[in-house]
Order: C-alpha cells, then structure tokens, then sequence
C-alpha cells in the first residue's frame, strides 16, 4: 500500500458547495496529489457520532487570488508588487460514507491522503466483496479488485470491453483478464473445485497473434524492466514485473493448457485436411471443422443465412424446413465417420427435430441413397430436390413456398460454398473444450464464414450447458462484436449471443466481448455486461459512454495503451486502471525466441558445417 509519511493535504473547500457526490479541497502549500489518488476526510456529527468520506480525485485547478488581468500574474508571482495568494484545489467524487448516511462533507474538515490498507480496503469496498479479483493496477500501483461474483454468473456475468481498434489494447485485456484466472493462485482459487473443468473459447480474429500464447513472450525482459529512472533499490511500480508482483504473481508466463484450432485450408483437395496457418508447426495446431453428420444433427444450416434479409422473408421458413428434412434423411454412412447417406425415411418420421435426432439410426452404405462427405455433395442433393426444373423436386422441402423462394434459397446457398463449404467435411476435427483455453483462429475466413463458426460454437456451448447447472464455467473472448450482434437487424448469430447476456450467467456462460463503440452493439448485450470496461476511445464516441464521468470521457480520448477504466456494480464511480505487460507472447513477434537464442542457434548450425 503507498502512502505518505504526512497525509493530510488540506481542508474541504468552503467557499464552494459540498455535496454527497462531489467536493474540492484546498490544498495545503506543499501537499502534492494527482488525479486518481484516494482521499478521506472525518467529521464529528451532532450527536457524537462520526462519518466518514472516501473520495477520489478527478480534477485539479490552480489559481492565483487577486488576478484580473494576465499581466497581474507577474507582479503577484515574480515581482510581488500585488497583493495575491496562489491557491491549488482538487475536485474529488465521493466513492463512499461511512457509515452510509447522505451527508455532505463538512466544509472546512481536514482531508488526508488514504495510507492504510484498511481505509484502502474501505474506500474501494473491498472489505464487502465476496470473491475478490485482480483486475488491474492503480496510479500509485495497488492493485485493483473486481468481485468475480459478477463475473462468474453468481450476482451477475459478461465483461464488455470497449475502445479504438489497436490502441485500446481491448484482446490484451480480455486474455490477462483469463491469465488471472487460469494461471494464478489467487484466480484458482476463485474457480474452486470445478477450475479443472472451467473452459475459455477465444476466437481469434487478426491475424496469428493468439495462436501463440502457449509461449513465453520474448520481449517481457524489455518490457518488464523499469523506464523511469527509479532509484537503487526503490520498487519502480511502473515496471511490469512490480505491477505483476503486486497483482501476486511473480513470475508471469506462458498459458499452459491451451488448444489451438484453424480452420481447414480452402485450397485442400477433396479428403485432405491442412491449414494456411505459417507461424506454426502443423503438429500445434488441430484442422477444425464439422462432419456432415454433425452439420446436420446440429442443425448448422442456419448459420449459413445470417444476413439480415434472409431474415425479413420466406428464405428463412424454407430453412427451417430444409434443416428438419435433412436430419430426418441422414443416416450414418457405413464404414466412413462422419460422413451420411441421404435416404427416404420410413413413413411416420416424426417431423420435430428433437424427436428425428432422438432416434437410433444403424449406418447404411452408400448405395441406399445419396453419400454426402463435403459441403458440395450436399449442396447437389439440395439442388435436385429444390430446384423447380428438376424432376426430383419435392414440395415435402419447399413448404409449399413460391418457386422463386426456392431459387434464393439455393443462390444464397450457392453463394456461401467458396466461403464456408471446406468447413464441413470428413476428416476435420470438431472443436473440443478439452484445454483451460481453446483459441480458434478465423483471421482469414470470409466475413460470412466467421459468423458461421461463432454462430455454431456458441450454440453448441449454449445448448451443451442447458440443464447442467452453473459451473463448470464457459467464458467465451469474442472481439469485434458489432458484426455479430448489431444495434440492428436481425440473424441467428445475433439471438444466440443475446440469449447468452440474458440467460447465460445463470448456465454458467460468461461472454467477454470486445467491440470498437457500444453504441454499435445491441444494447441487450451490453447493458447485461456487469463490468464494463473503456480503453482509449474515439473523441467523437466519448459521449455515448454515460458511465463515465467527464473527466474520464474527456481523457479517455487520450488513454495509452495498457490504461483502461473499469465500471462495476458494486463502487459507484468509474476506476482507472492499468495491466501489466504480459508475459505471454500475444503475436507472432512476441512468440519467437528471444535474439541470444536465436544467435546462438545460427552459432551452434555454423560451427556444424
């Protein structure tokens, strides 16, 4: 905890109005104080009683009494031929009263520095939450605590993480915000005796930046080291390795369970699996995708419409009938997993999807009806049963809808095979929540083959985990989450991510979602998000952001990376924080051995030859 050997810095302001949300102080002629430092300040009440108020500072003024003019701060502050007193002042917001009565601050109480860990401990109500976590570090670089009983689903759920594109740092946050918890004591801790079976999906989106935080970050030796000159022996609390030890960590590594997922190559040829992934082995990374079996009995047809027109007309009916017809036409195609063959089914198949895929189906070869193993093969069948000038077109797939209906149907469905097709086929692996963290890499998929993959693995977690209970936890790391969830519009994407900020604390799936404006966000998501969290903003947007103060609005605007603020139910005004450098690798730079190693790799080959 720092502090100062002399506290107290001046006198609540009387010559202003002190309310139960904000005061100034008077500050004392050598008393020093910045923005963010917690203050106190004590008054006796009438009856004997005390209160107290914790505050923090959010602003700070400097005047000279007995100015007019410009030219009089010369003569008052050089040549003293003016009679004039400089006078510094602070504004501070009140965080809390103790004990909780709405009093103002009495005006001309002393105001000290907080320099205990009690009166810290107090300010920040930390003594009131339940399952303190370490989200951060302050100005003075205490660390900052969230209660993860709003984040794990218990009082609340979901993180949202706002700010501009590559300076908010906002992916860097939400996997330190994961670091704390896998990786450390304290998160353990937290994650109690379901920590083992507690799983985060992250979906990487730029680049091959995350497929490497299996690895130690090469660049944390620099990085962690001290910049601003501190002196021998004095703790720098600017340095990562002092923020990191004040969050209790003392060596920062690596994420050591991890699975990395990418999709398959969509230039592979039929039957081979391979990925386009170039900054690591093939052996580190799975080839992701799902069998026609699973595409099918999942009902992922769905994902494949996720513009906001098929929404808006009969596109959207005849999907629905073509996702139940094709579960009840599918059976598993003799001696090829995942792989099915397309047959008539007995009369009185039920017509209700849960009841089709409650069935038990024995495989059947391939010459009892139409063998799909790619995306193509389903696409052909599809053609021939809803393509009007076919002549085995069936109205039992159309509904009875127009034939023009079925034309969009089958363009759209045309459209998304060079997008998404080589996404479902035999030989590729299903995701599986097997690791701590599973990071899915869909950086170079088409805008519509992304939503695919989100769309379907948020389902299927959500769907998994109805009926289980809370724990084990699901976190799921979604960046850009405007294009999945707009403000407007409509698709299937969108009402499984809104399911899950409504429903999802109470089934344990907790959704830390990164997006540039929450204004671009459907607000059901965001307003759900228990934390909410700002990085550096677009001046033009600040305003959007009401949690904030406008002070913070105002500096958020120029916010380095690695500076955030944090807005949690339970401290009723908005922290600033900072994260330490980390000491996982978060791209591909950071992932490659440090220059030593690599010189004396090249060292060791030459004196081979």
């Amino acid at each position: 905890m720092s502090g100062s050997k002399h506290p107290e810095i001046g006198l609540v302001d009387g010559s202003t109005i002190a309310s139960t949300r904000r005061f100034h102080v008077v500050l004392h002629e050598k008393a020093v104080t910045q923005l963010d430092d917690l203050l106190v300040c004590e008054q006796a009440l009438p009856d004997g009683g005390q209160v107290t108020h914790y505050g923090i500072v959010v602003e700070g003024t400097g005047q000279i009494e007995g100015a007019e003019l410009p030219s009089d701060t010369q003569r008052i502050a050089a040549e003293r031929t003016m009679p004039g007193v400089t006078v510094r002042r602070v504004e501070v917001q009140v965080l809390r009263t103790v004990p909780e009565l709405w009093l103002p601050p009495l005006p001309g109480s002393v105001v000290r520095r907080v320099s205990t860990q009690p009166e810290r401990e107090a300010a920040l109500f930390i003594d009131q939450m339940v399952s303190p976590l370490p989200i951060g570090v302050d100005q003075g670089g205490d660390p900052v605590l969230a209660d993860f009983s709003f984040m794990n689903g218990e009082k609340g759920g979901h993180v949202s993480i706002s700010g501009v594109s590559g300076v908010a740092t906002k992916t860097s946050y939400a996997l330190f915000l994961l670091y704390m918890l896998f990786e450390t004591d304290e998160g353990r801790k937290l994650l109690g005796p379901h920590g083992p079976n507690t799983h985060a999906l992250v979906f990487n989106v730029k680049g091959e930046d995350l497929l490497h935080i299996d690895r130690p970050n090469s660049k944390f030796g620099e990085r962690g080291k001290s910049r601003s000159g501190a002196n021998k022996g004095t703790p720098d609390k600017t340095s990562a390795v002092e923020q990191w030890r004040a969050l209790g960590v003392e060596n920062p590594g690596k994420f050591n369970s991890v699975a990395l997922y990418a999709p398959r190559s969509a230039g592979s040829r039929e039957g081979a699996v391979a990925t386009d992934i170039t900054s690591r082995s093939s052996k580190d990374v799975i080839a992701f995708g799902w069998p026609p079996r699973d595409f099918i009995r999942e009902g992922l047809l769905k994902f494949c419409f996720v513009e906001e027109e098929d929404a808006r007309t009969q596109v959207a009916f005849i999907e629905q009938r073509v996702r139940v017809q094709l579960a009840r036409w599918a059976y598993p195609l003799e001696y090829e997993p995942g792989a099915v063959v397309l047959c008539e089914p007995p009369d009185g198949t039920s017509h209700v999807m849960s009841r089709v895929l409650g069935e038990a189906r024995d495989p059947r070869p391939a010459g009892m009806g139409h063998p799909v193993r790619t995306f193509d093969d389903l696409l052909e069948f599809l053609d021939r049963k809803l393509s009007p000038d076919a002549p085995t077109f069936d109205t039992q797939w159309t509904g009875g809808v127009q034939q023009g209906t079925c034309l969009a149907f089958l363009r759209r469905l045309y459209a998304q095979a060079p997008r998404l097709g080589h996404l479902v086929s035999t030989g590729v692996q299903p995701v599986k929540l097997q690791k701590s963290v599973t990071v899915v890499d869909i950086h170079s998929l088409h805008d519509a083959a992304q939503r695919f993959v989100v769309g379907a693995l948020l389902s299927r977690i959500f769907e998994e985990k109805q009926g289980k209970g809370r724990e084990p936890l699901r976190f799921v790391v979604l960046d850009e989450l405007n294009k999945y969830a707009p403000k407007q519009g409509q698709s299937p994407i969108k009402e499984v991510l809104v399911d899950i900020a409504a429903r999802g604390r109470s089934l344990g799936v907790l959704l830390i979602g990164a997006q540039q404006s929450s204004a671009d966000v459907d607000a059901n998501i965001t307003r759900n998000a228990a934390l909410k969290i700002v990085g550096r903003l677009d001046a033009g947007e600040a305003a959007d952001y009401k949690f904030l103060t406008t002070e913070l609005r105002e500096r958020a605007a120029r916010f380095l990376p690695g500076t955030m603020v944090v807005d949690q139910p339970l401290i009723p005004a908005p922290l600033p924080l900072r994260f330490p450098f980390p000491g996982f690798a978060t791209c591909v730079a950071e992932g490659e051995p440090p220059a030593e190693v690599k010189k004396a790799a090249a060292k060791k080959a030459f004196d081979g030859l």
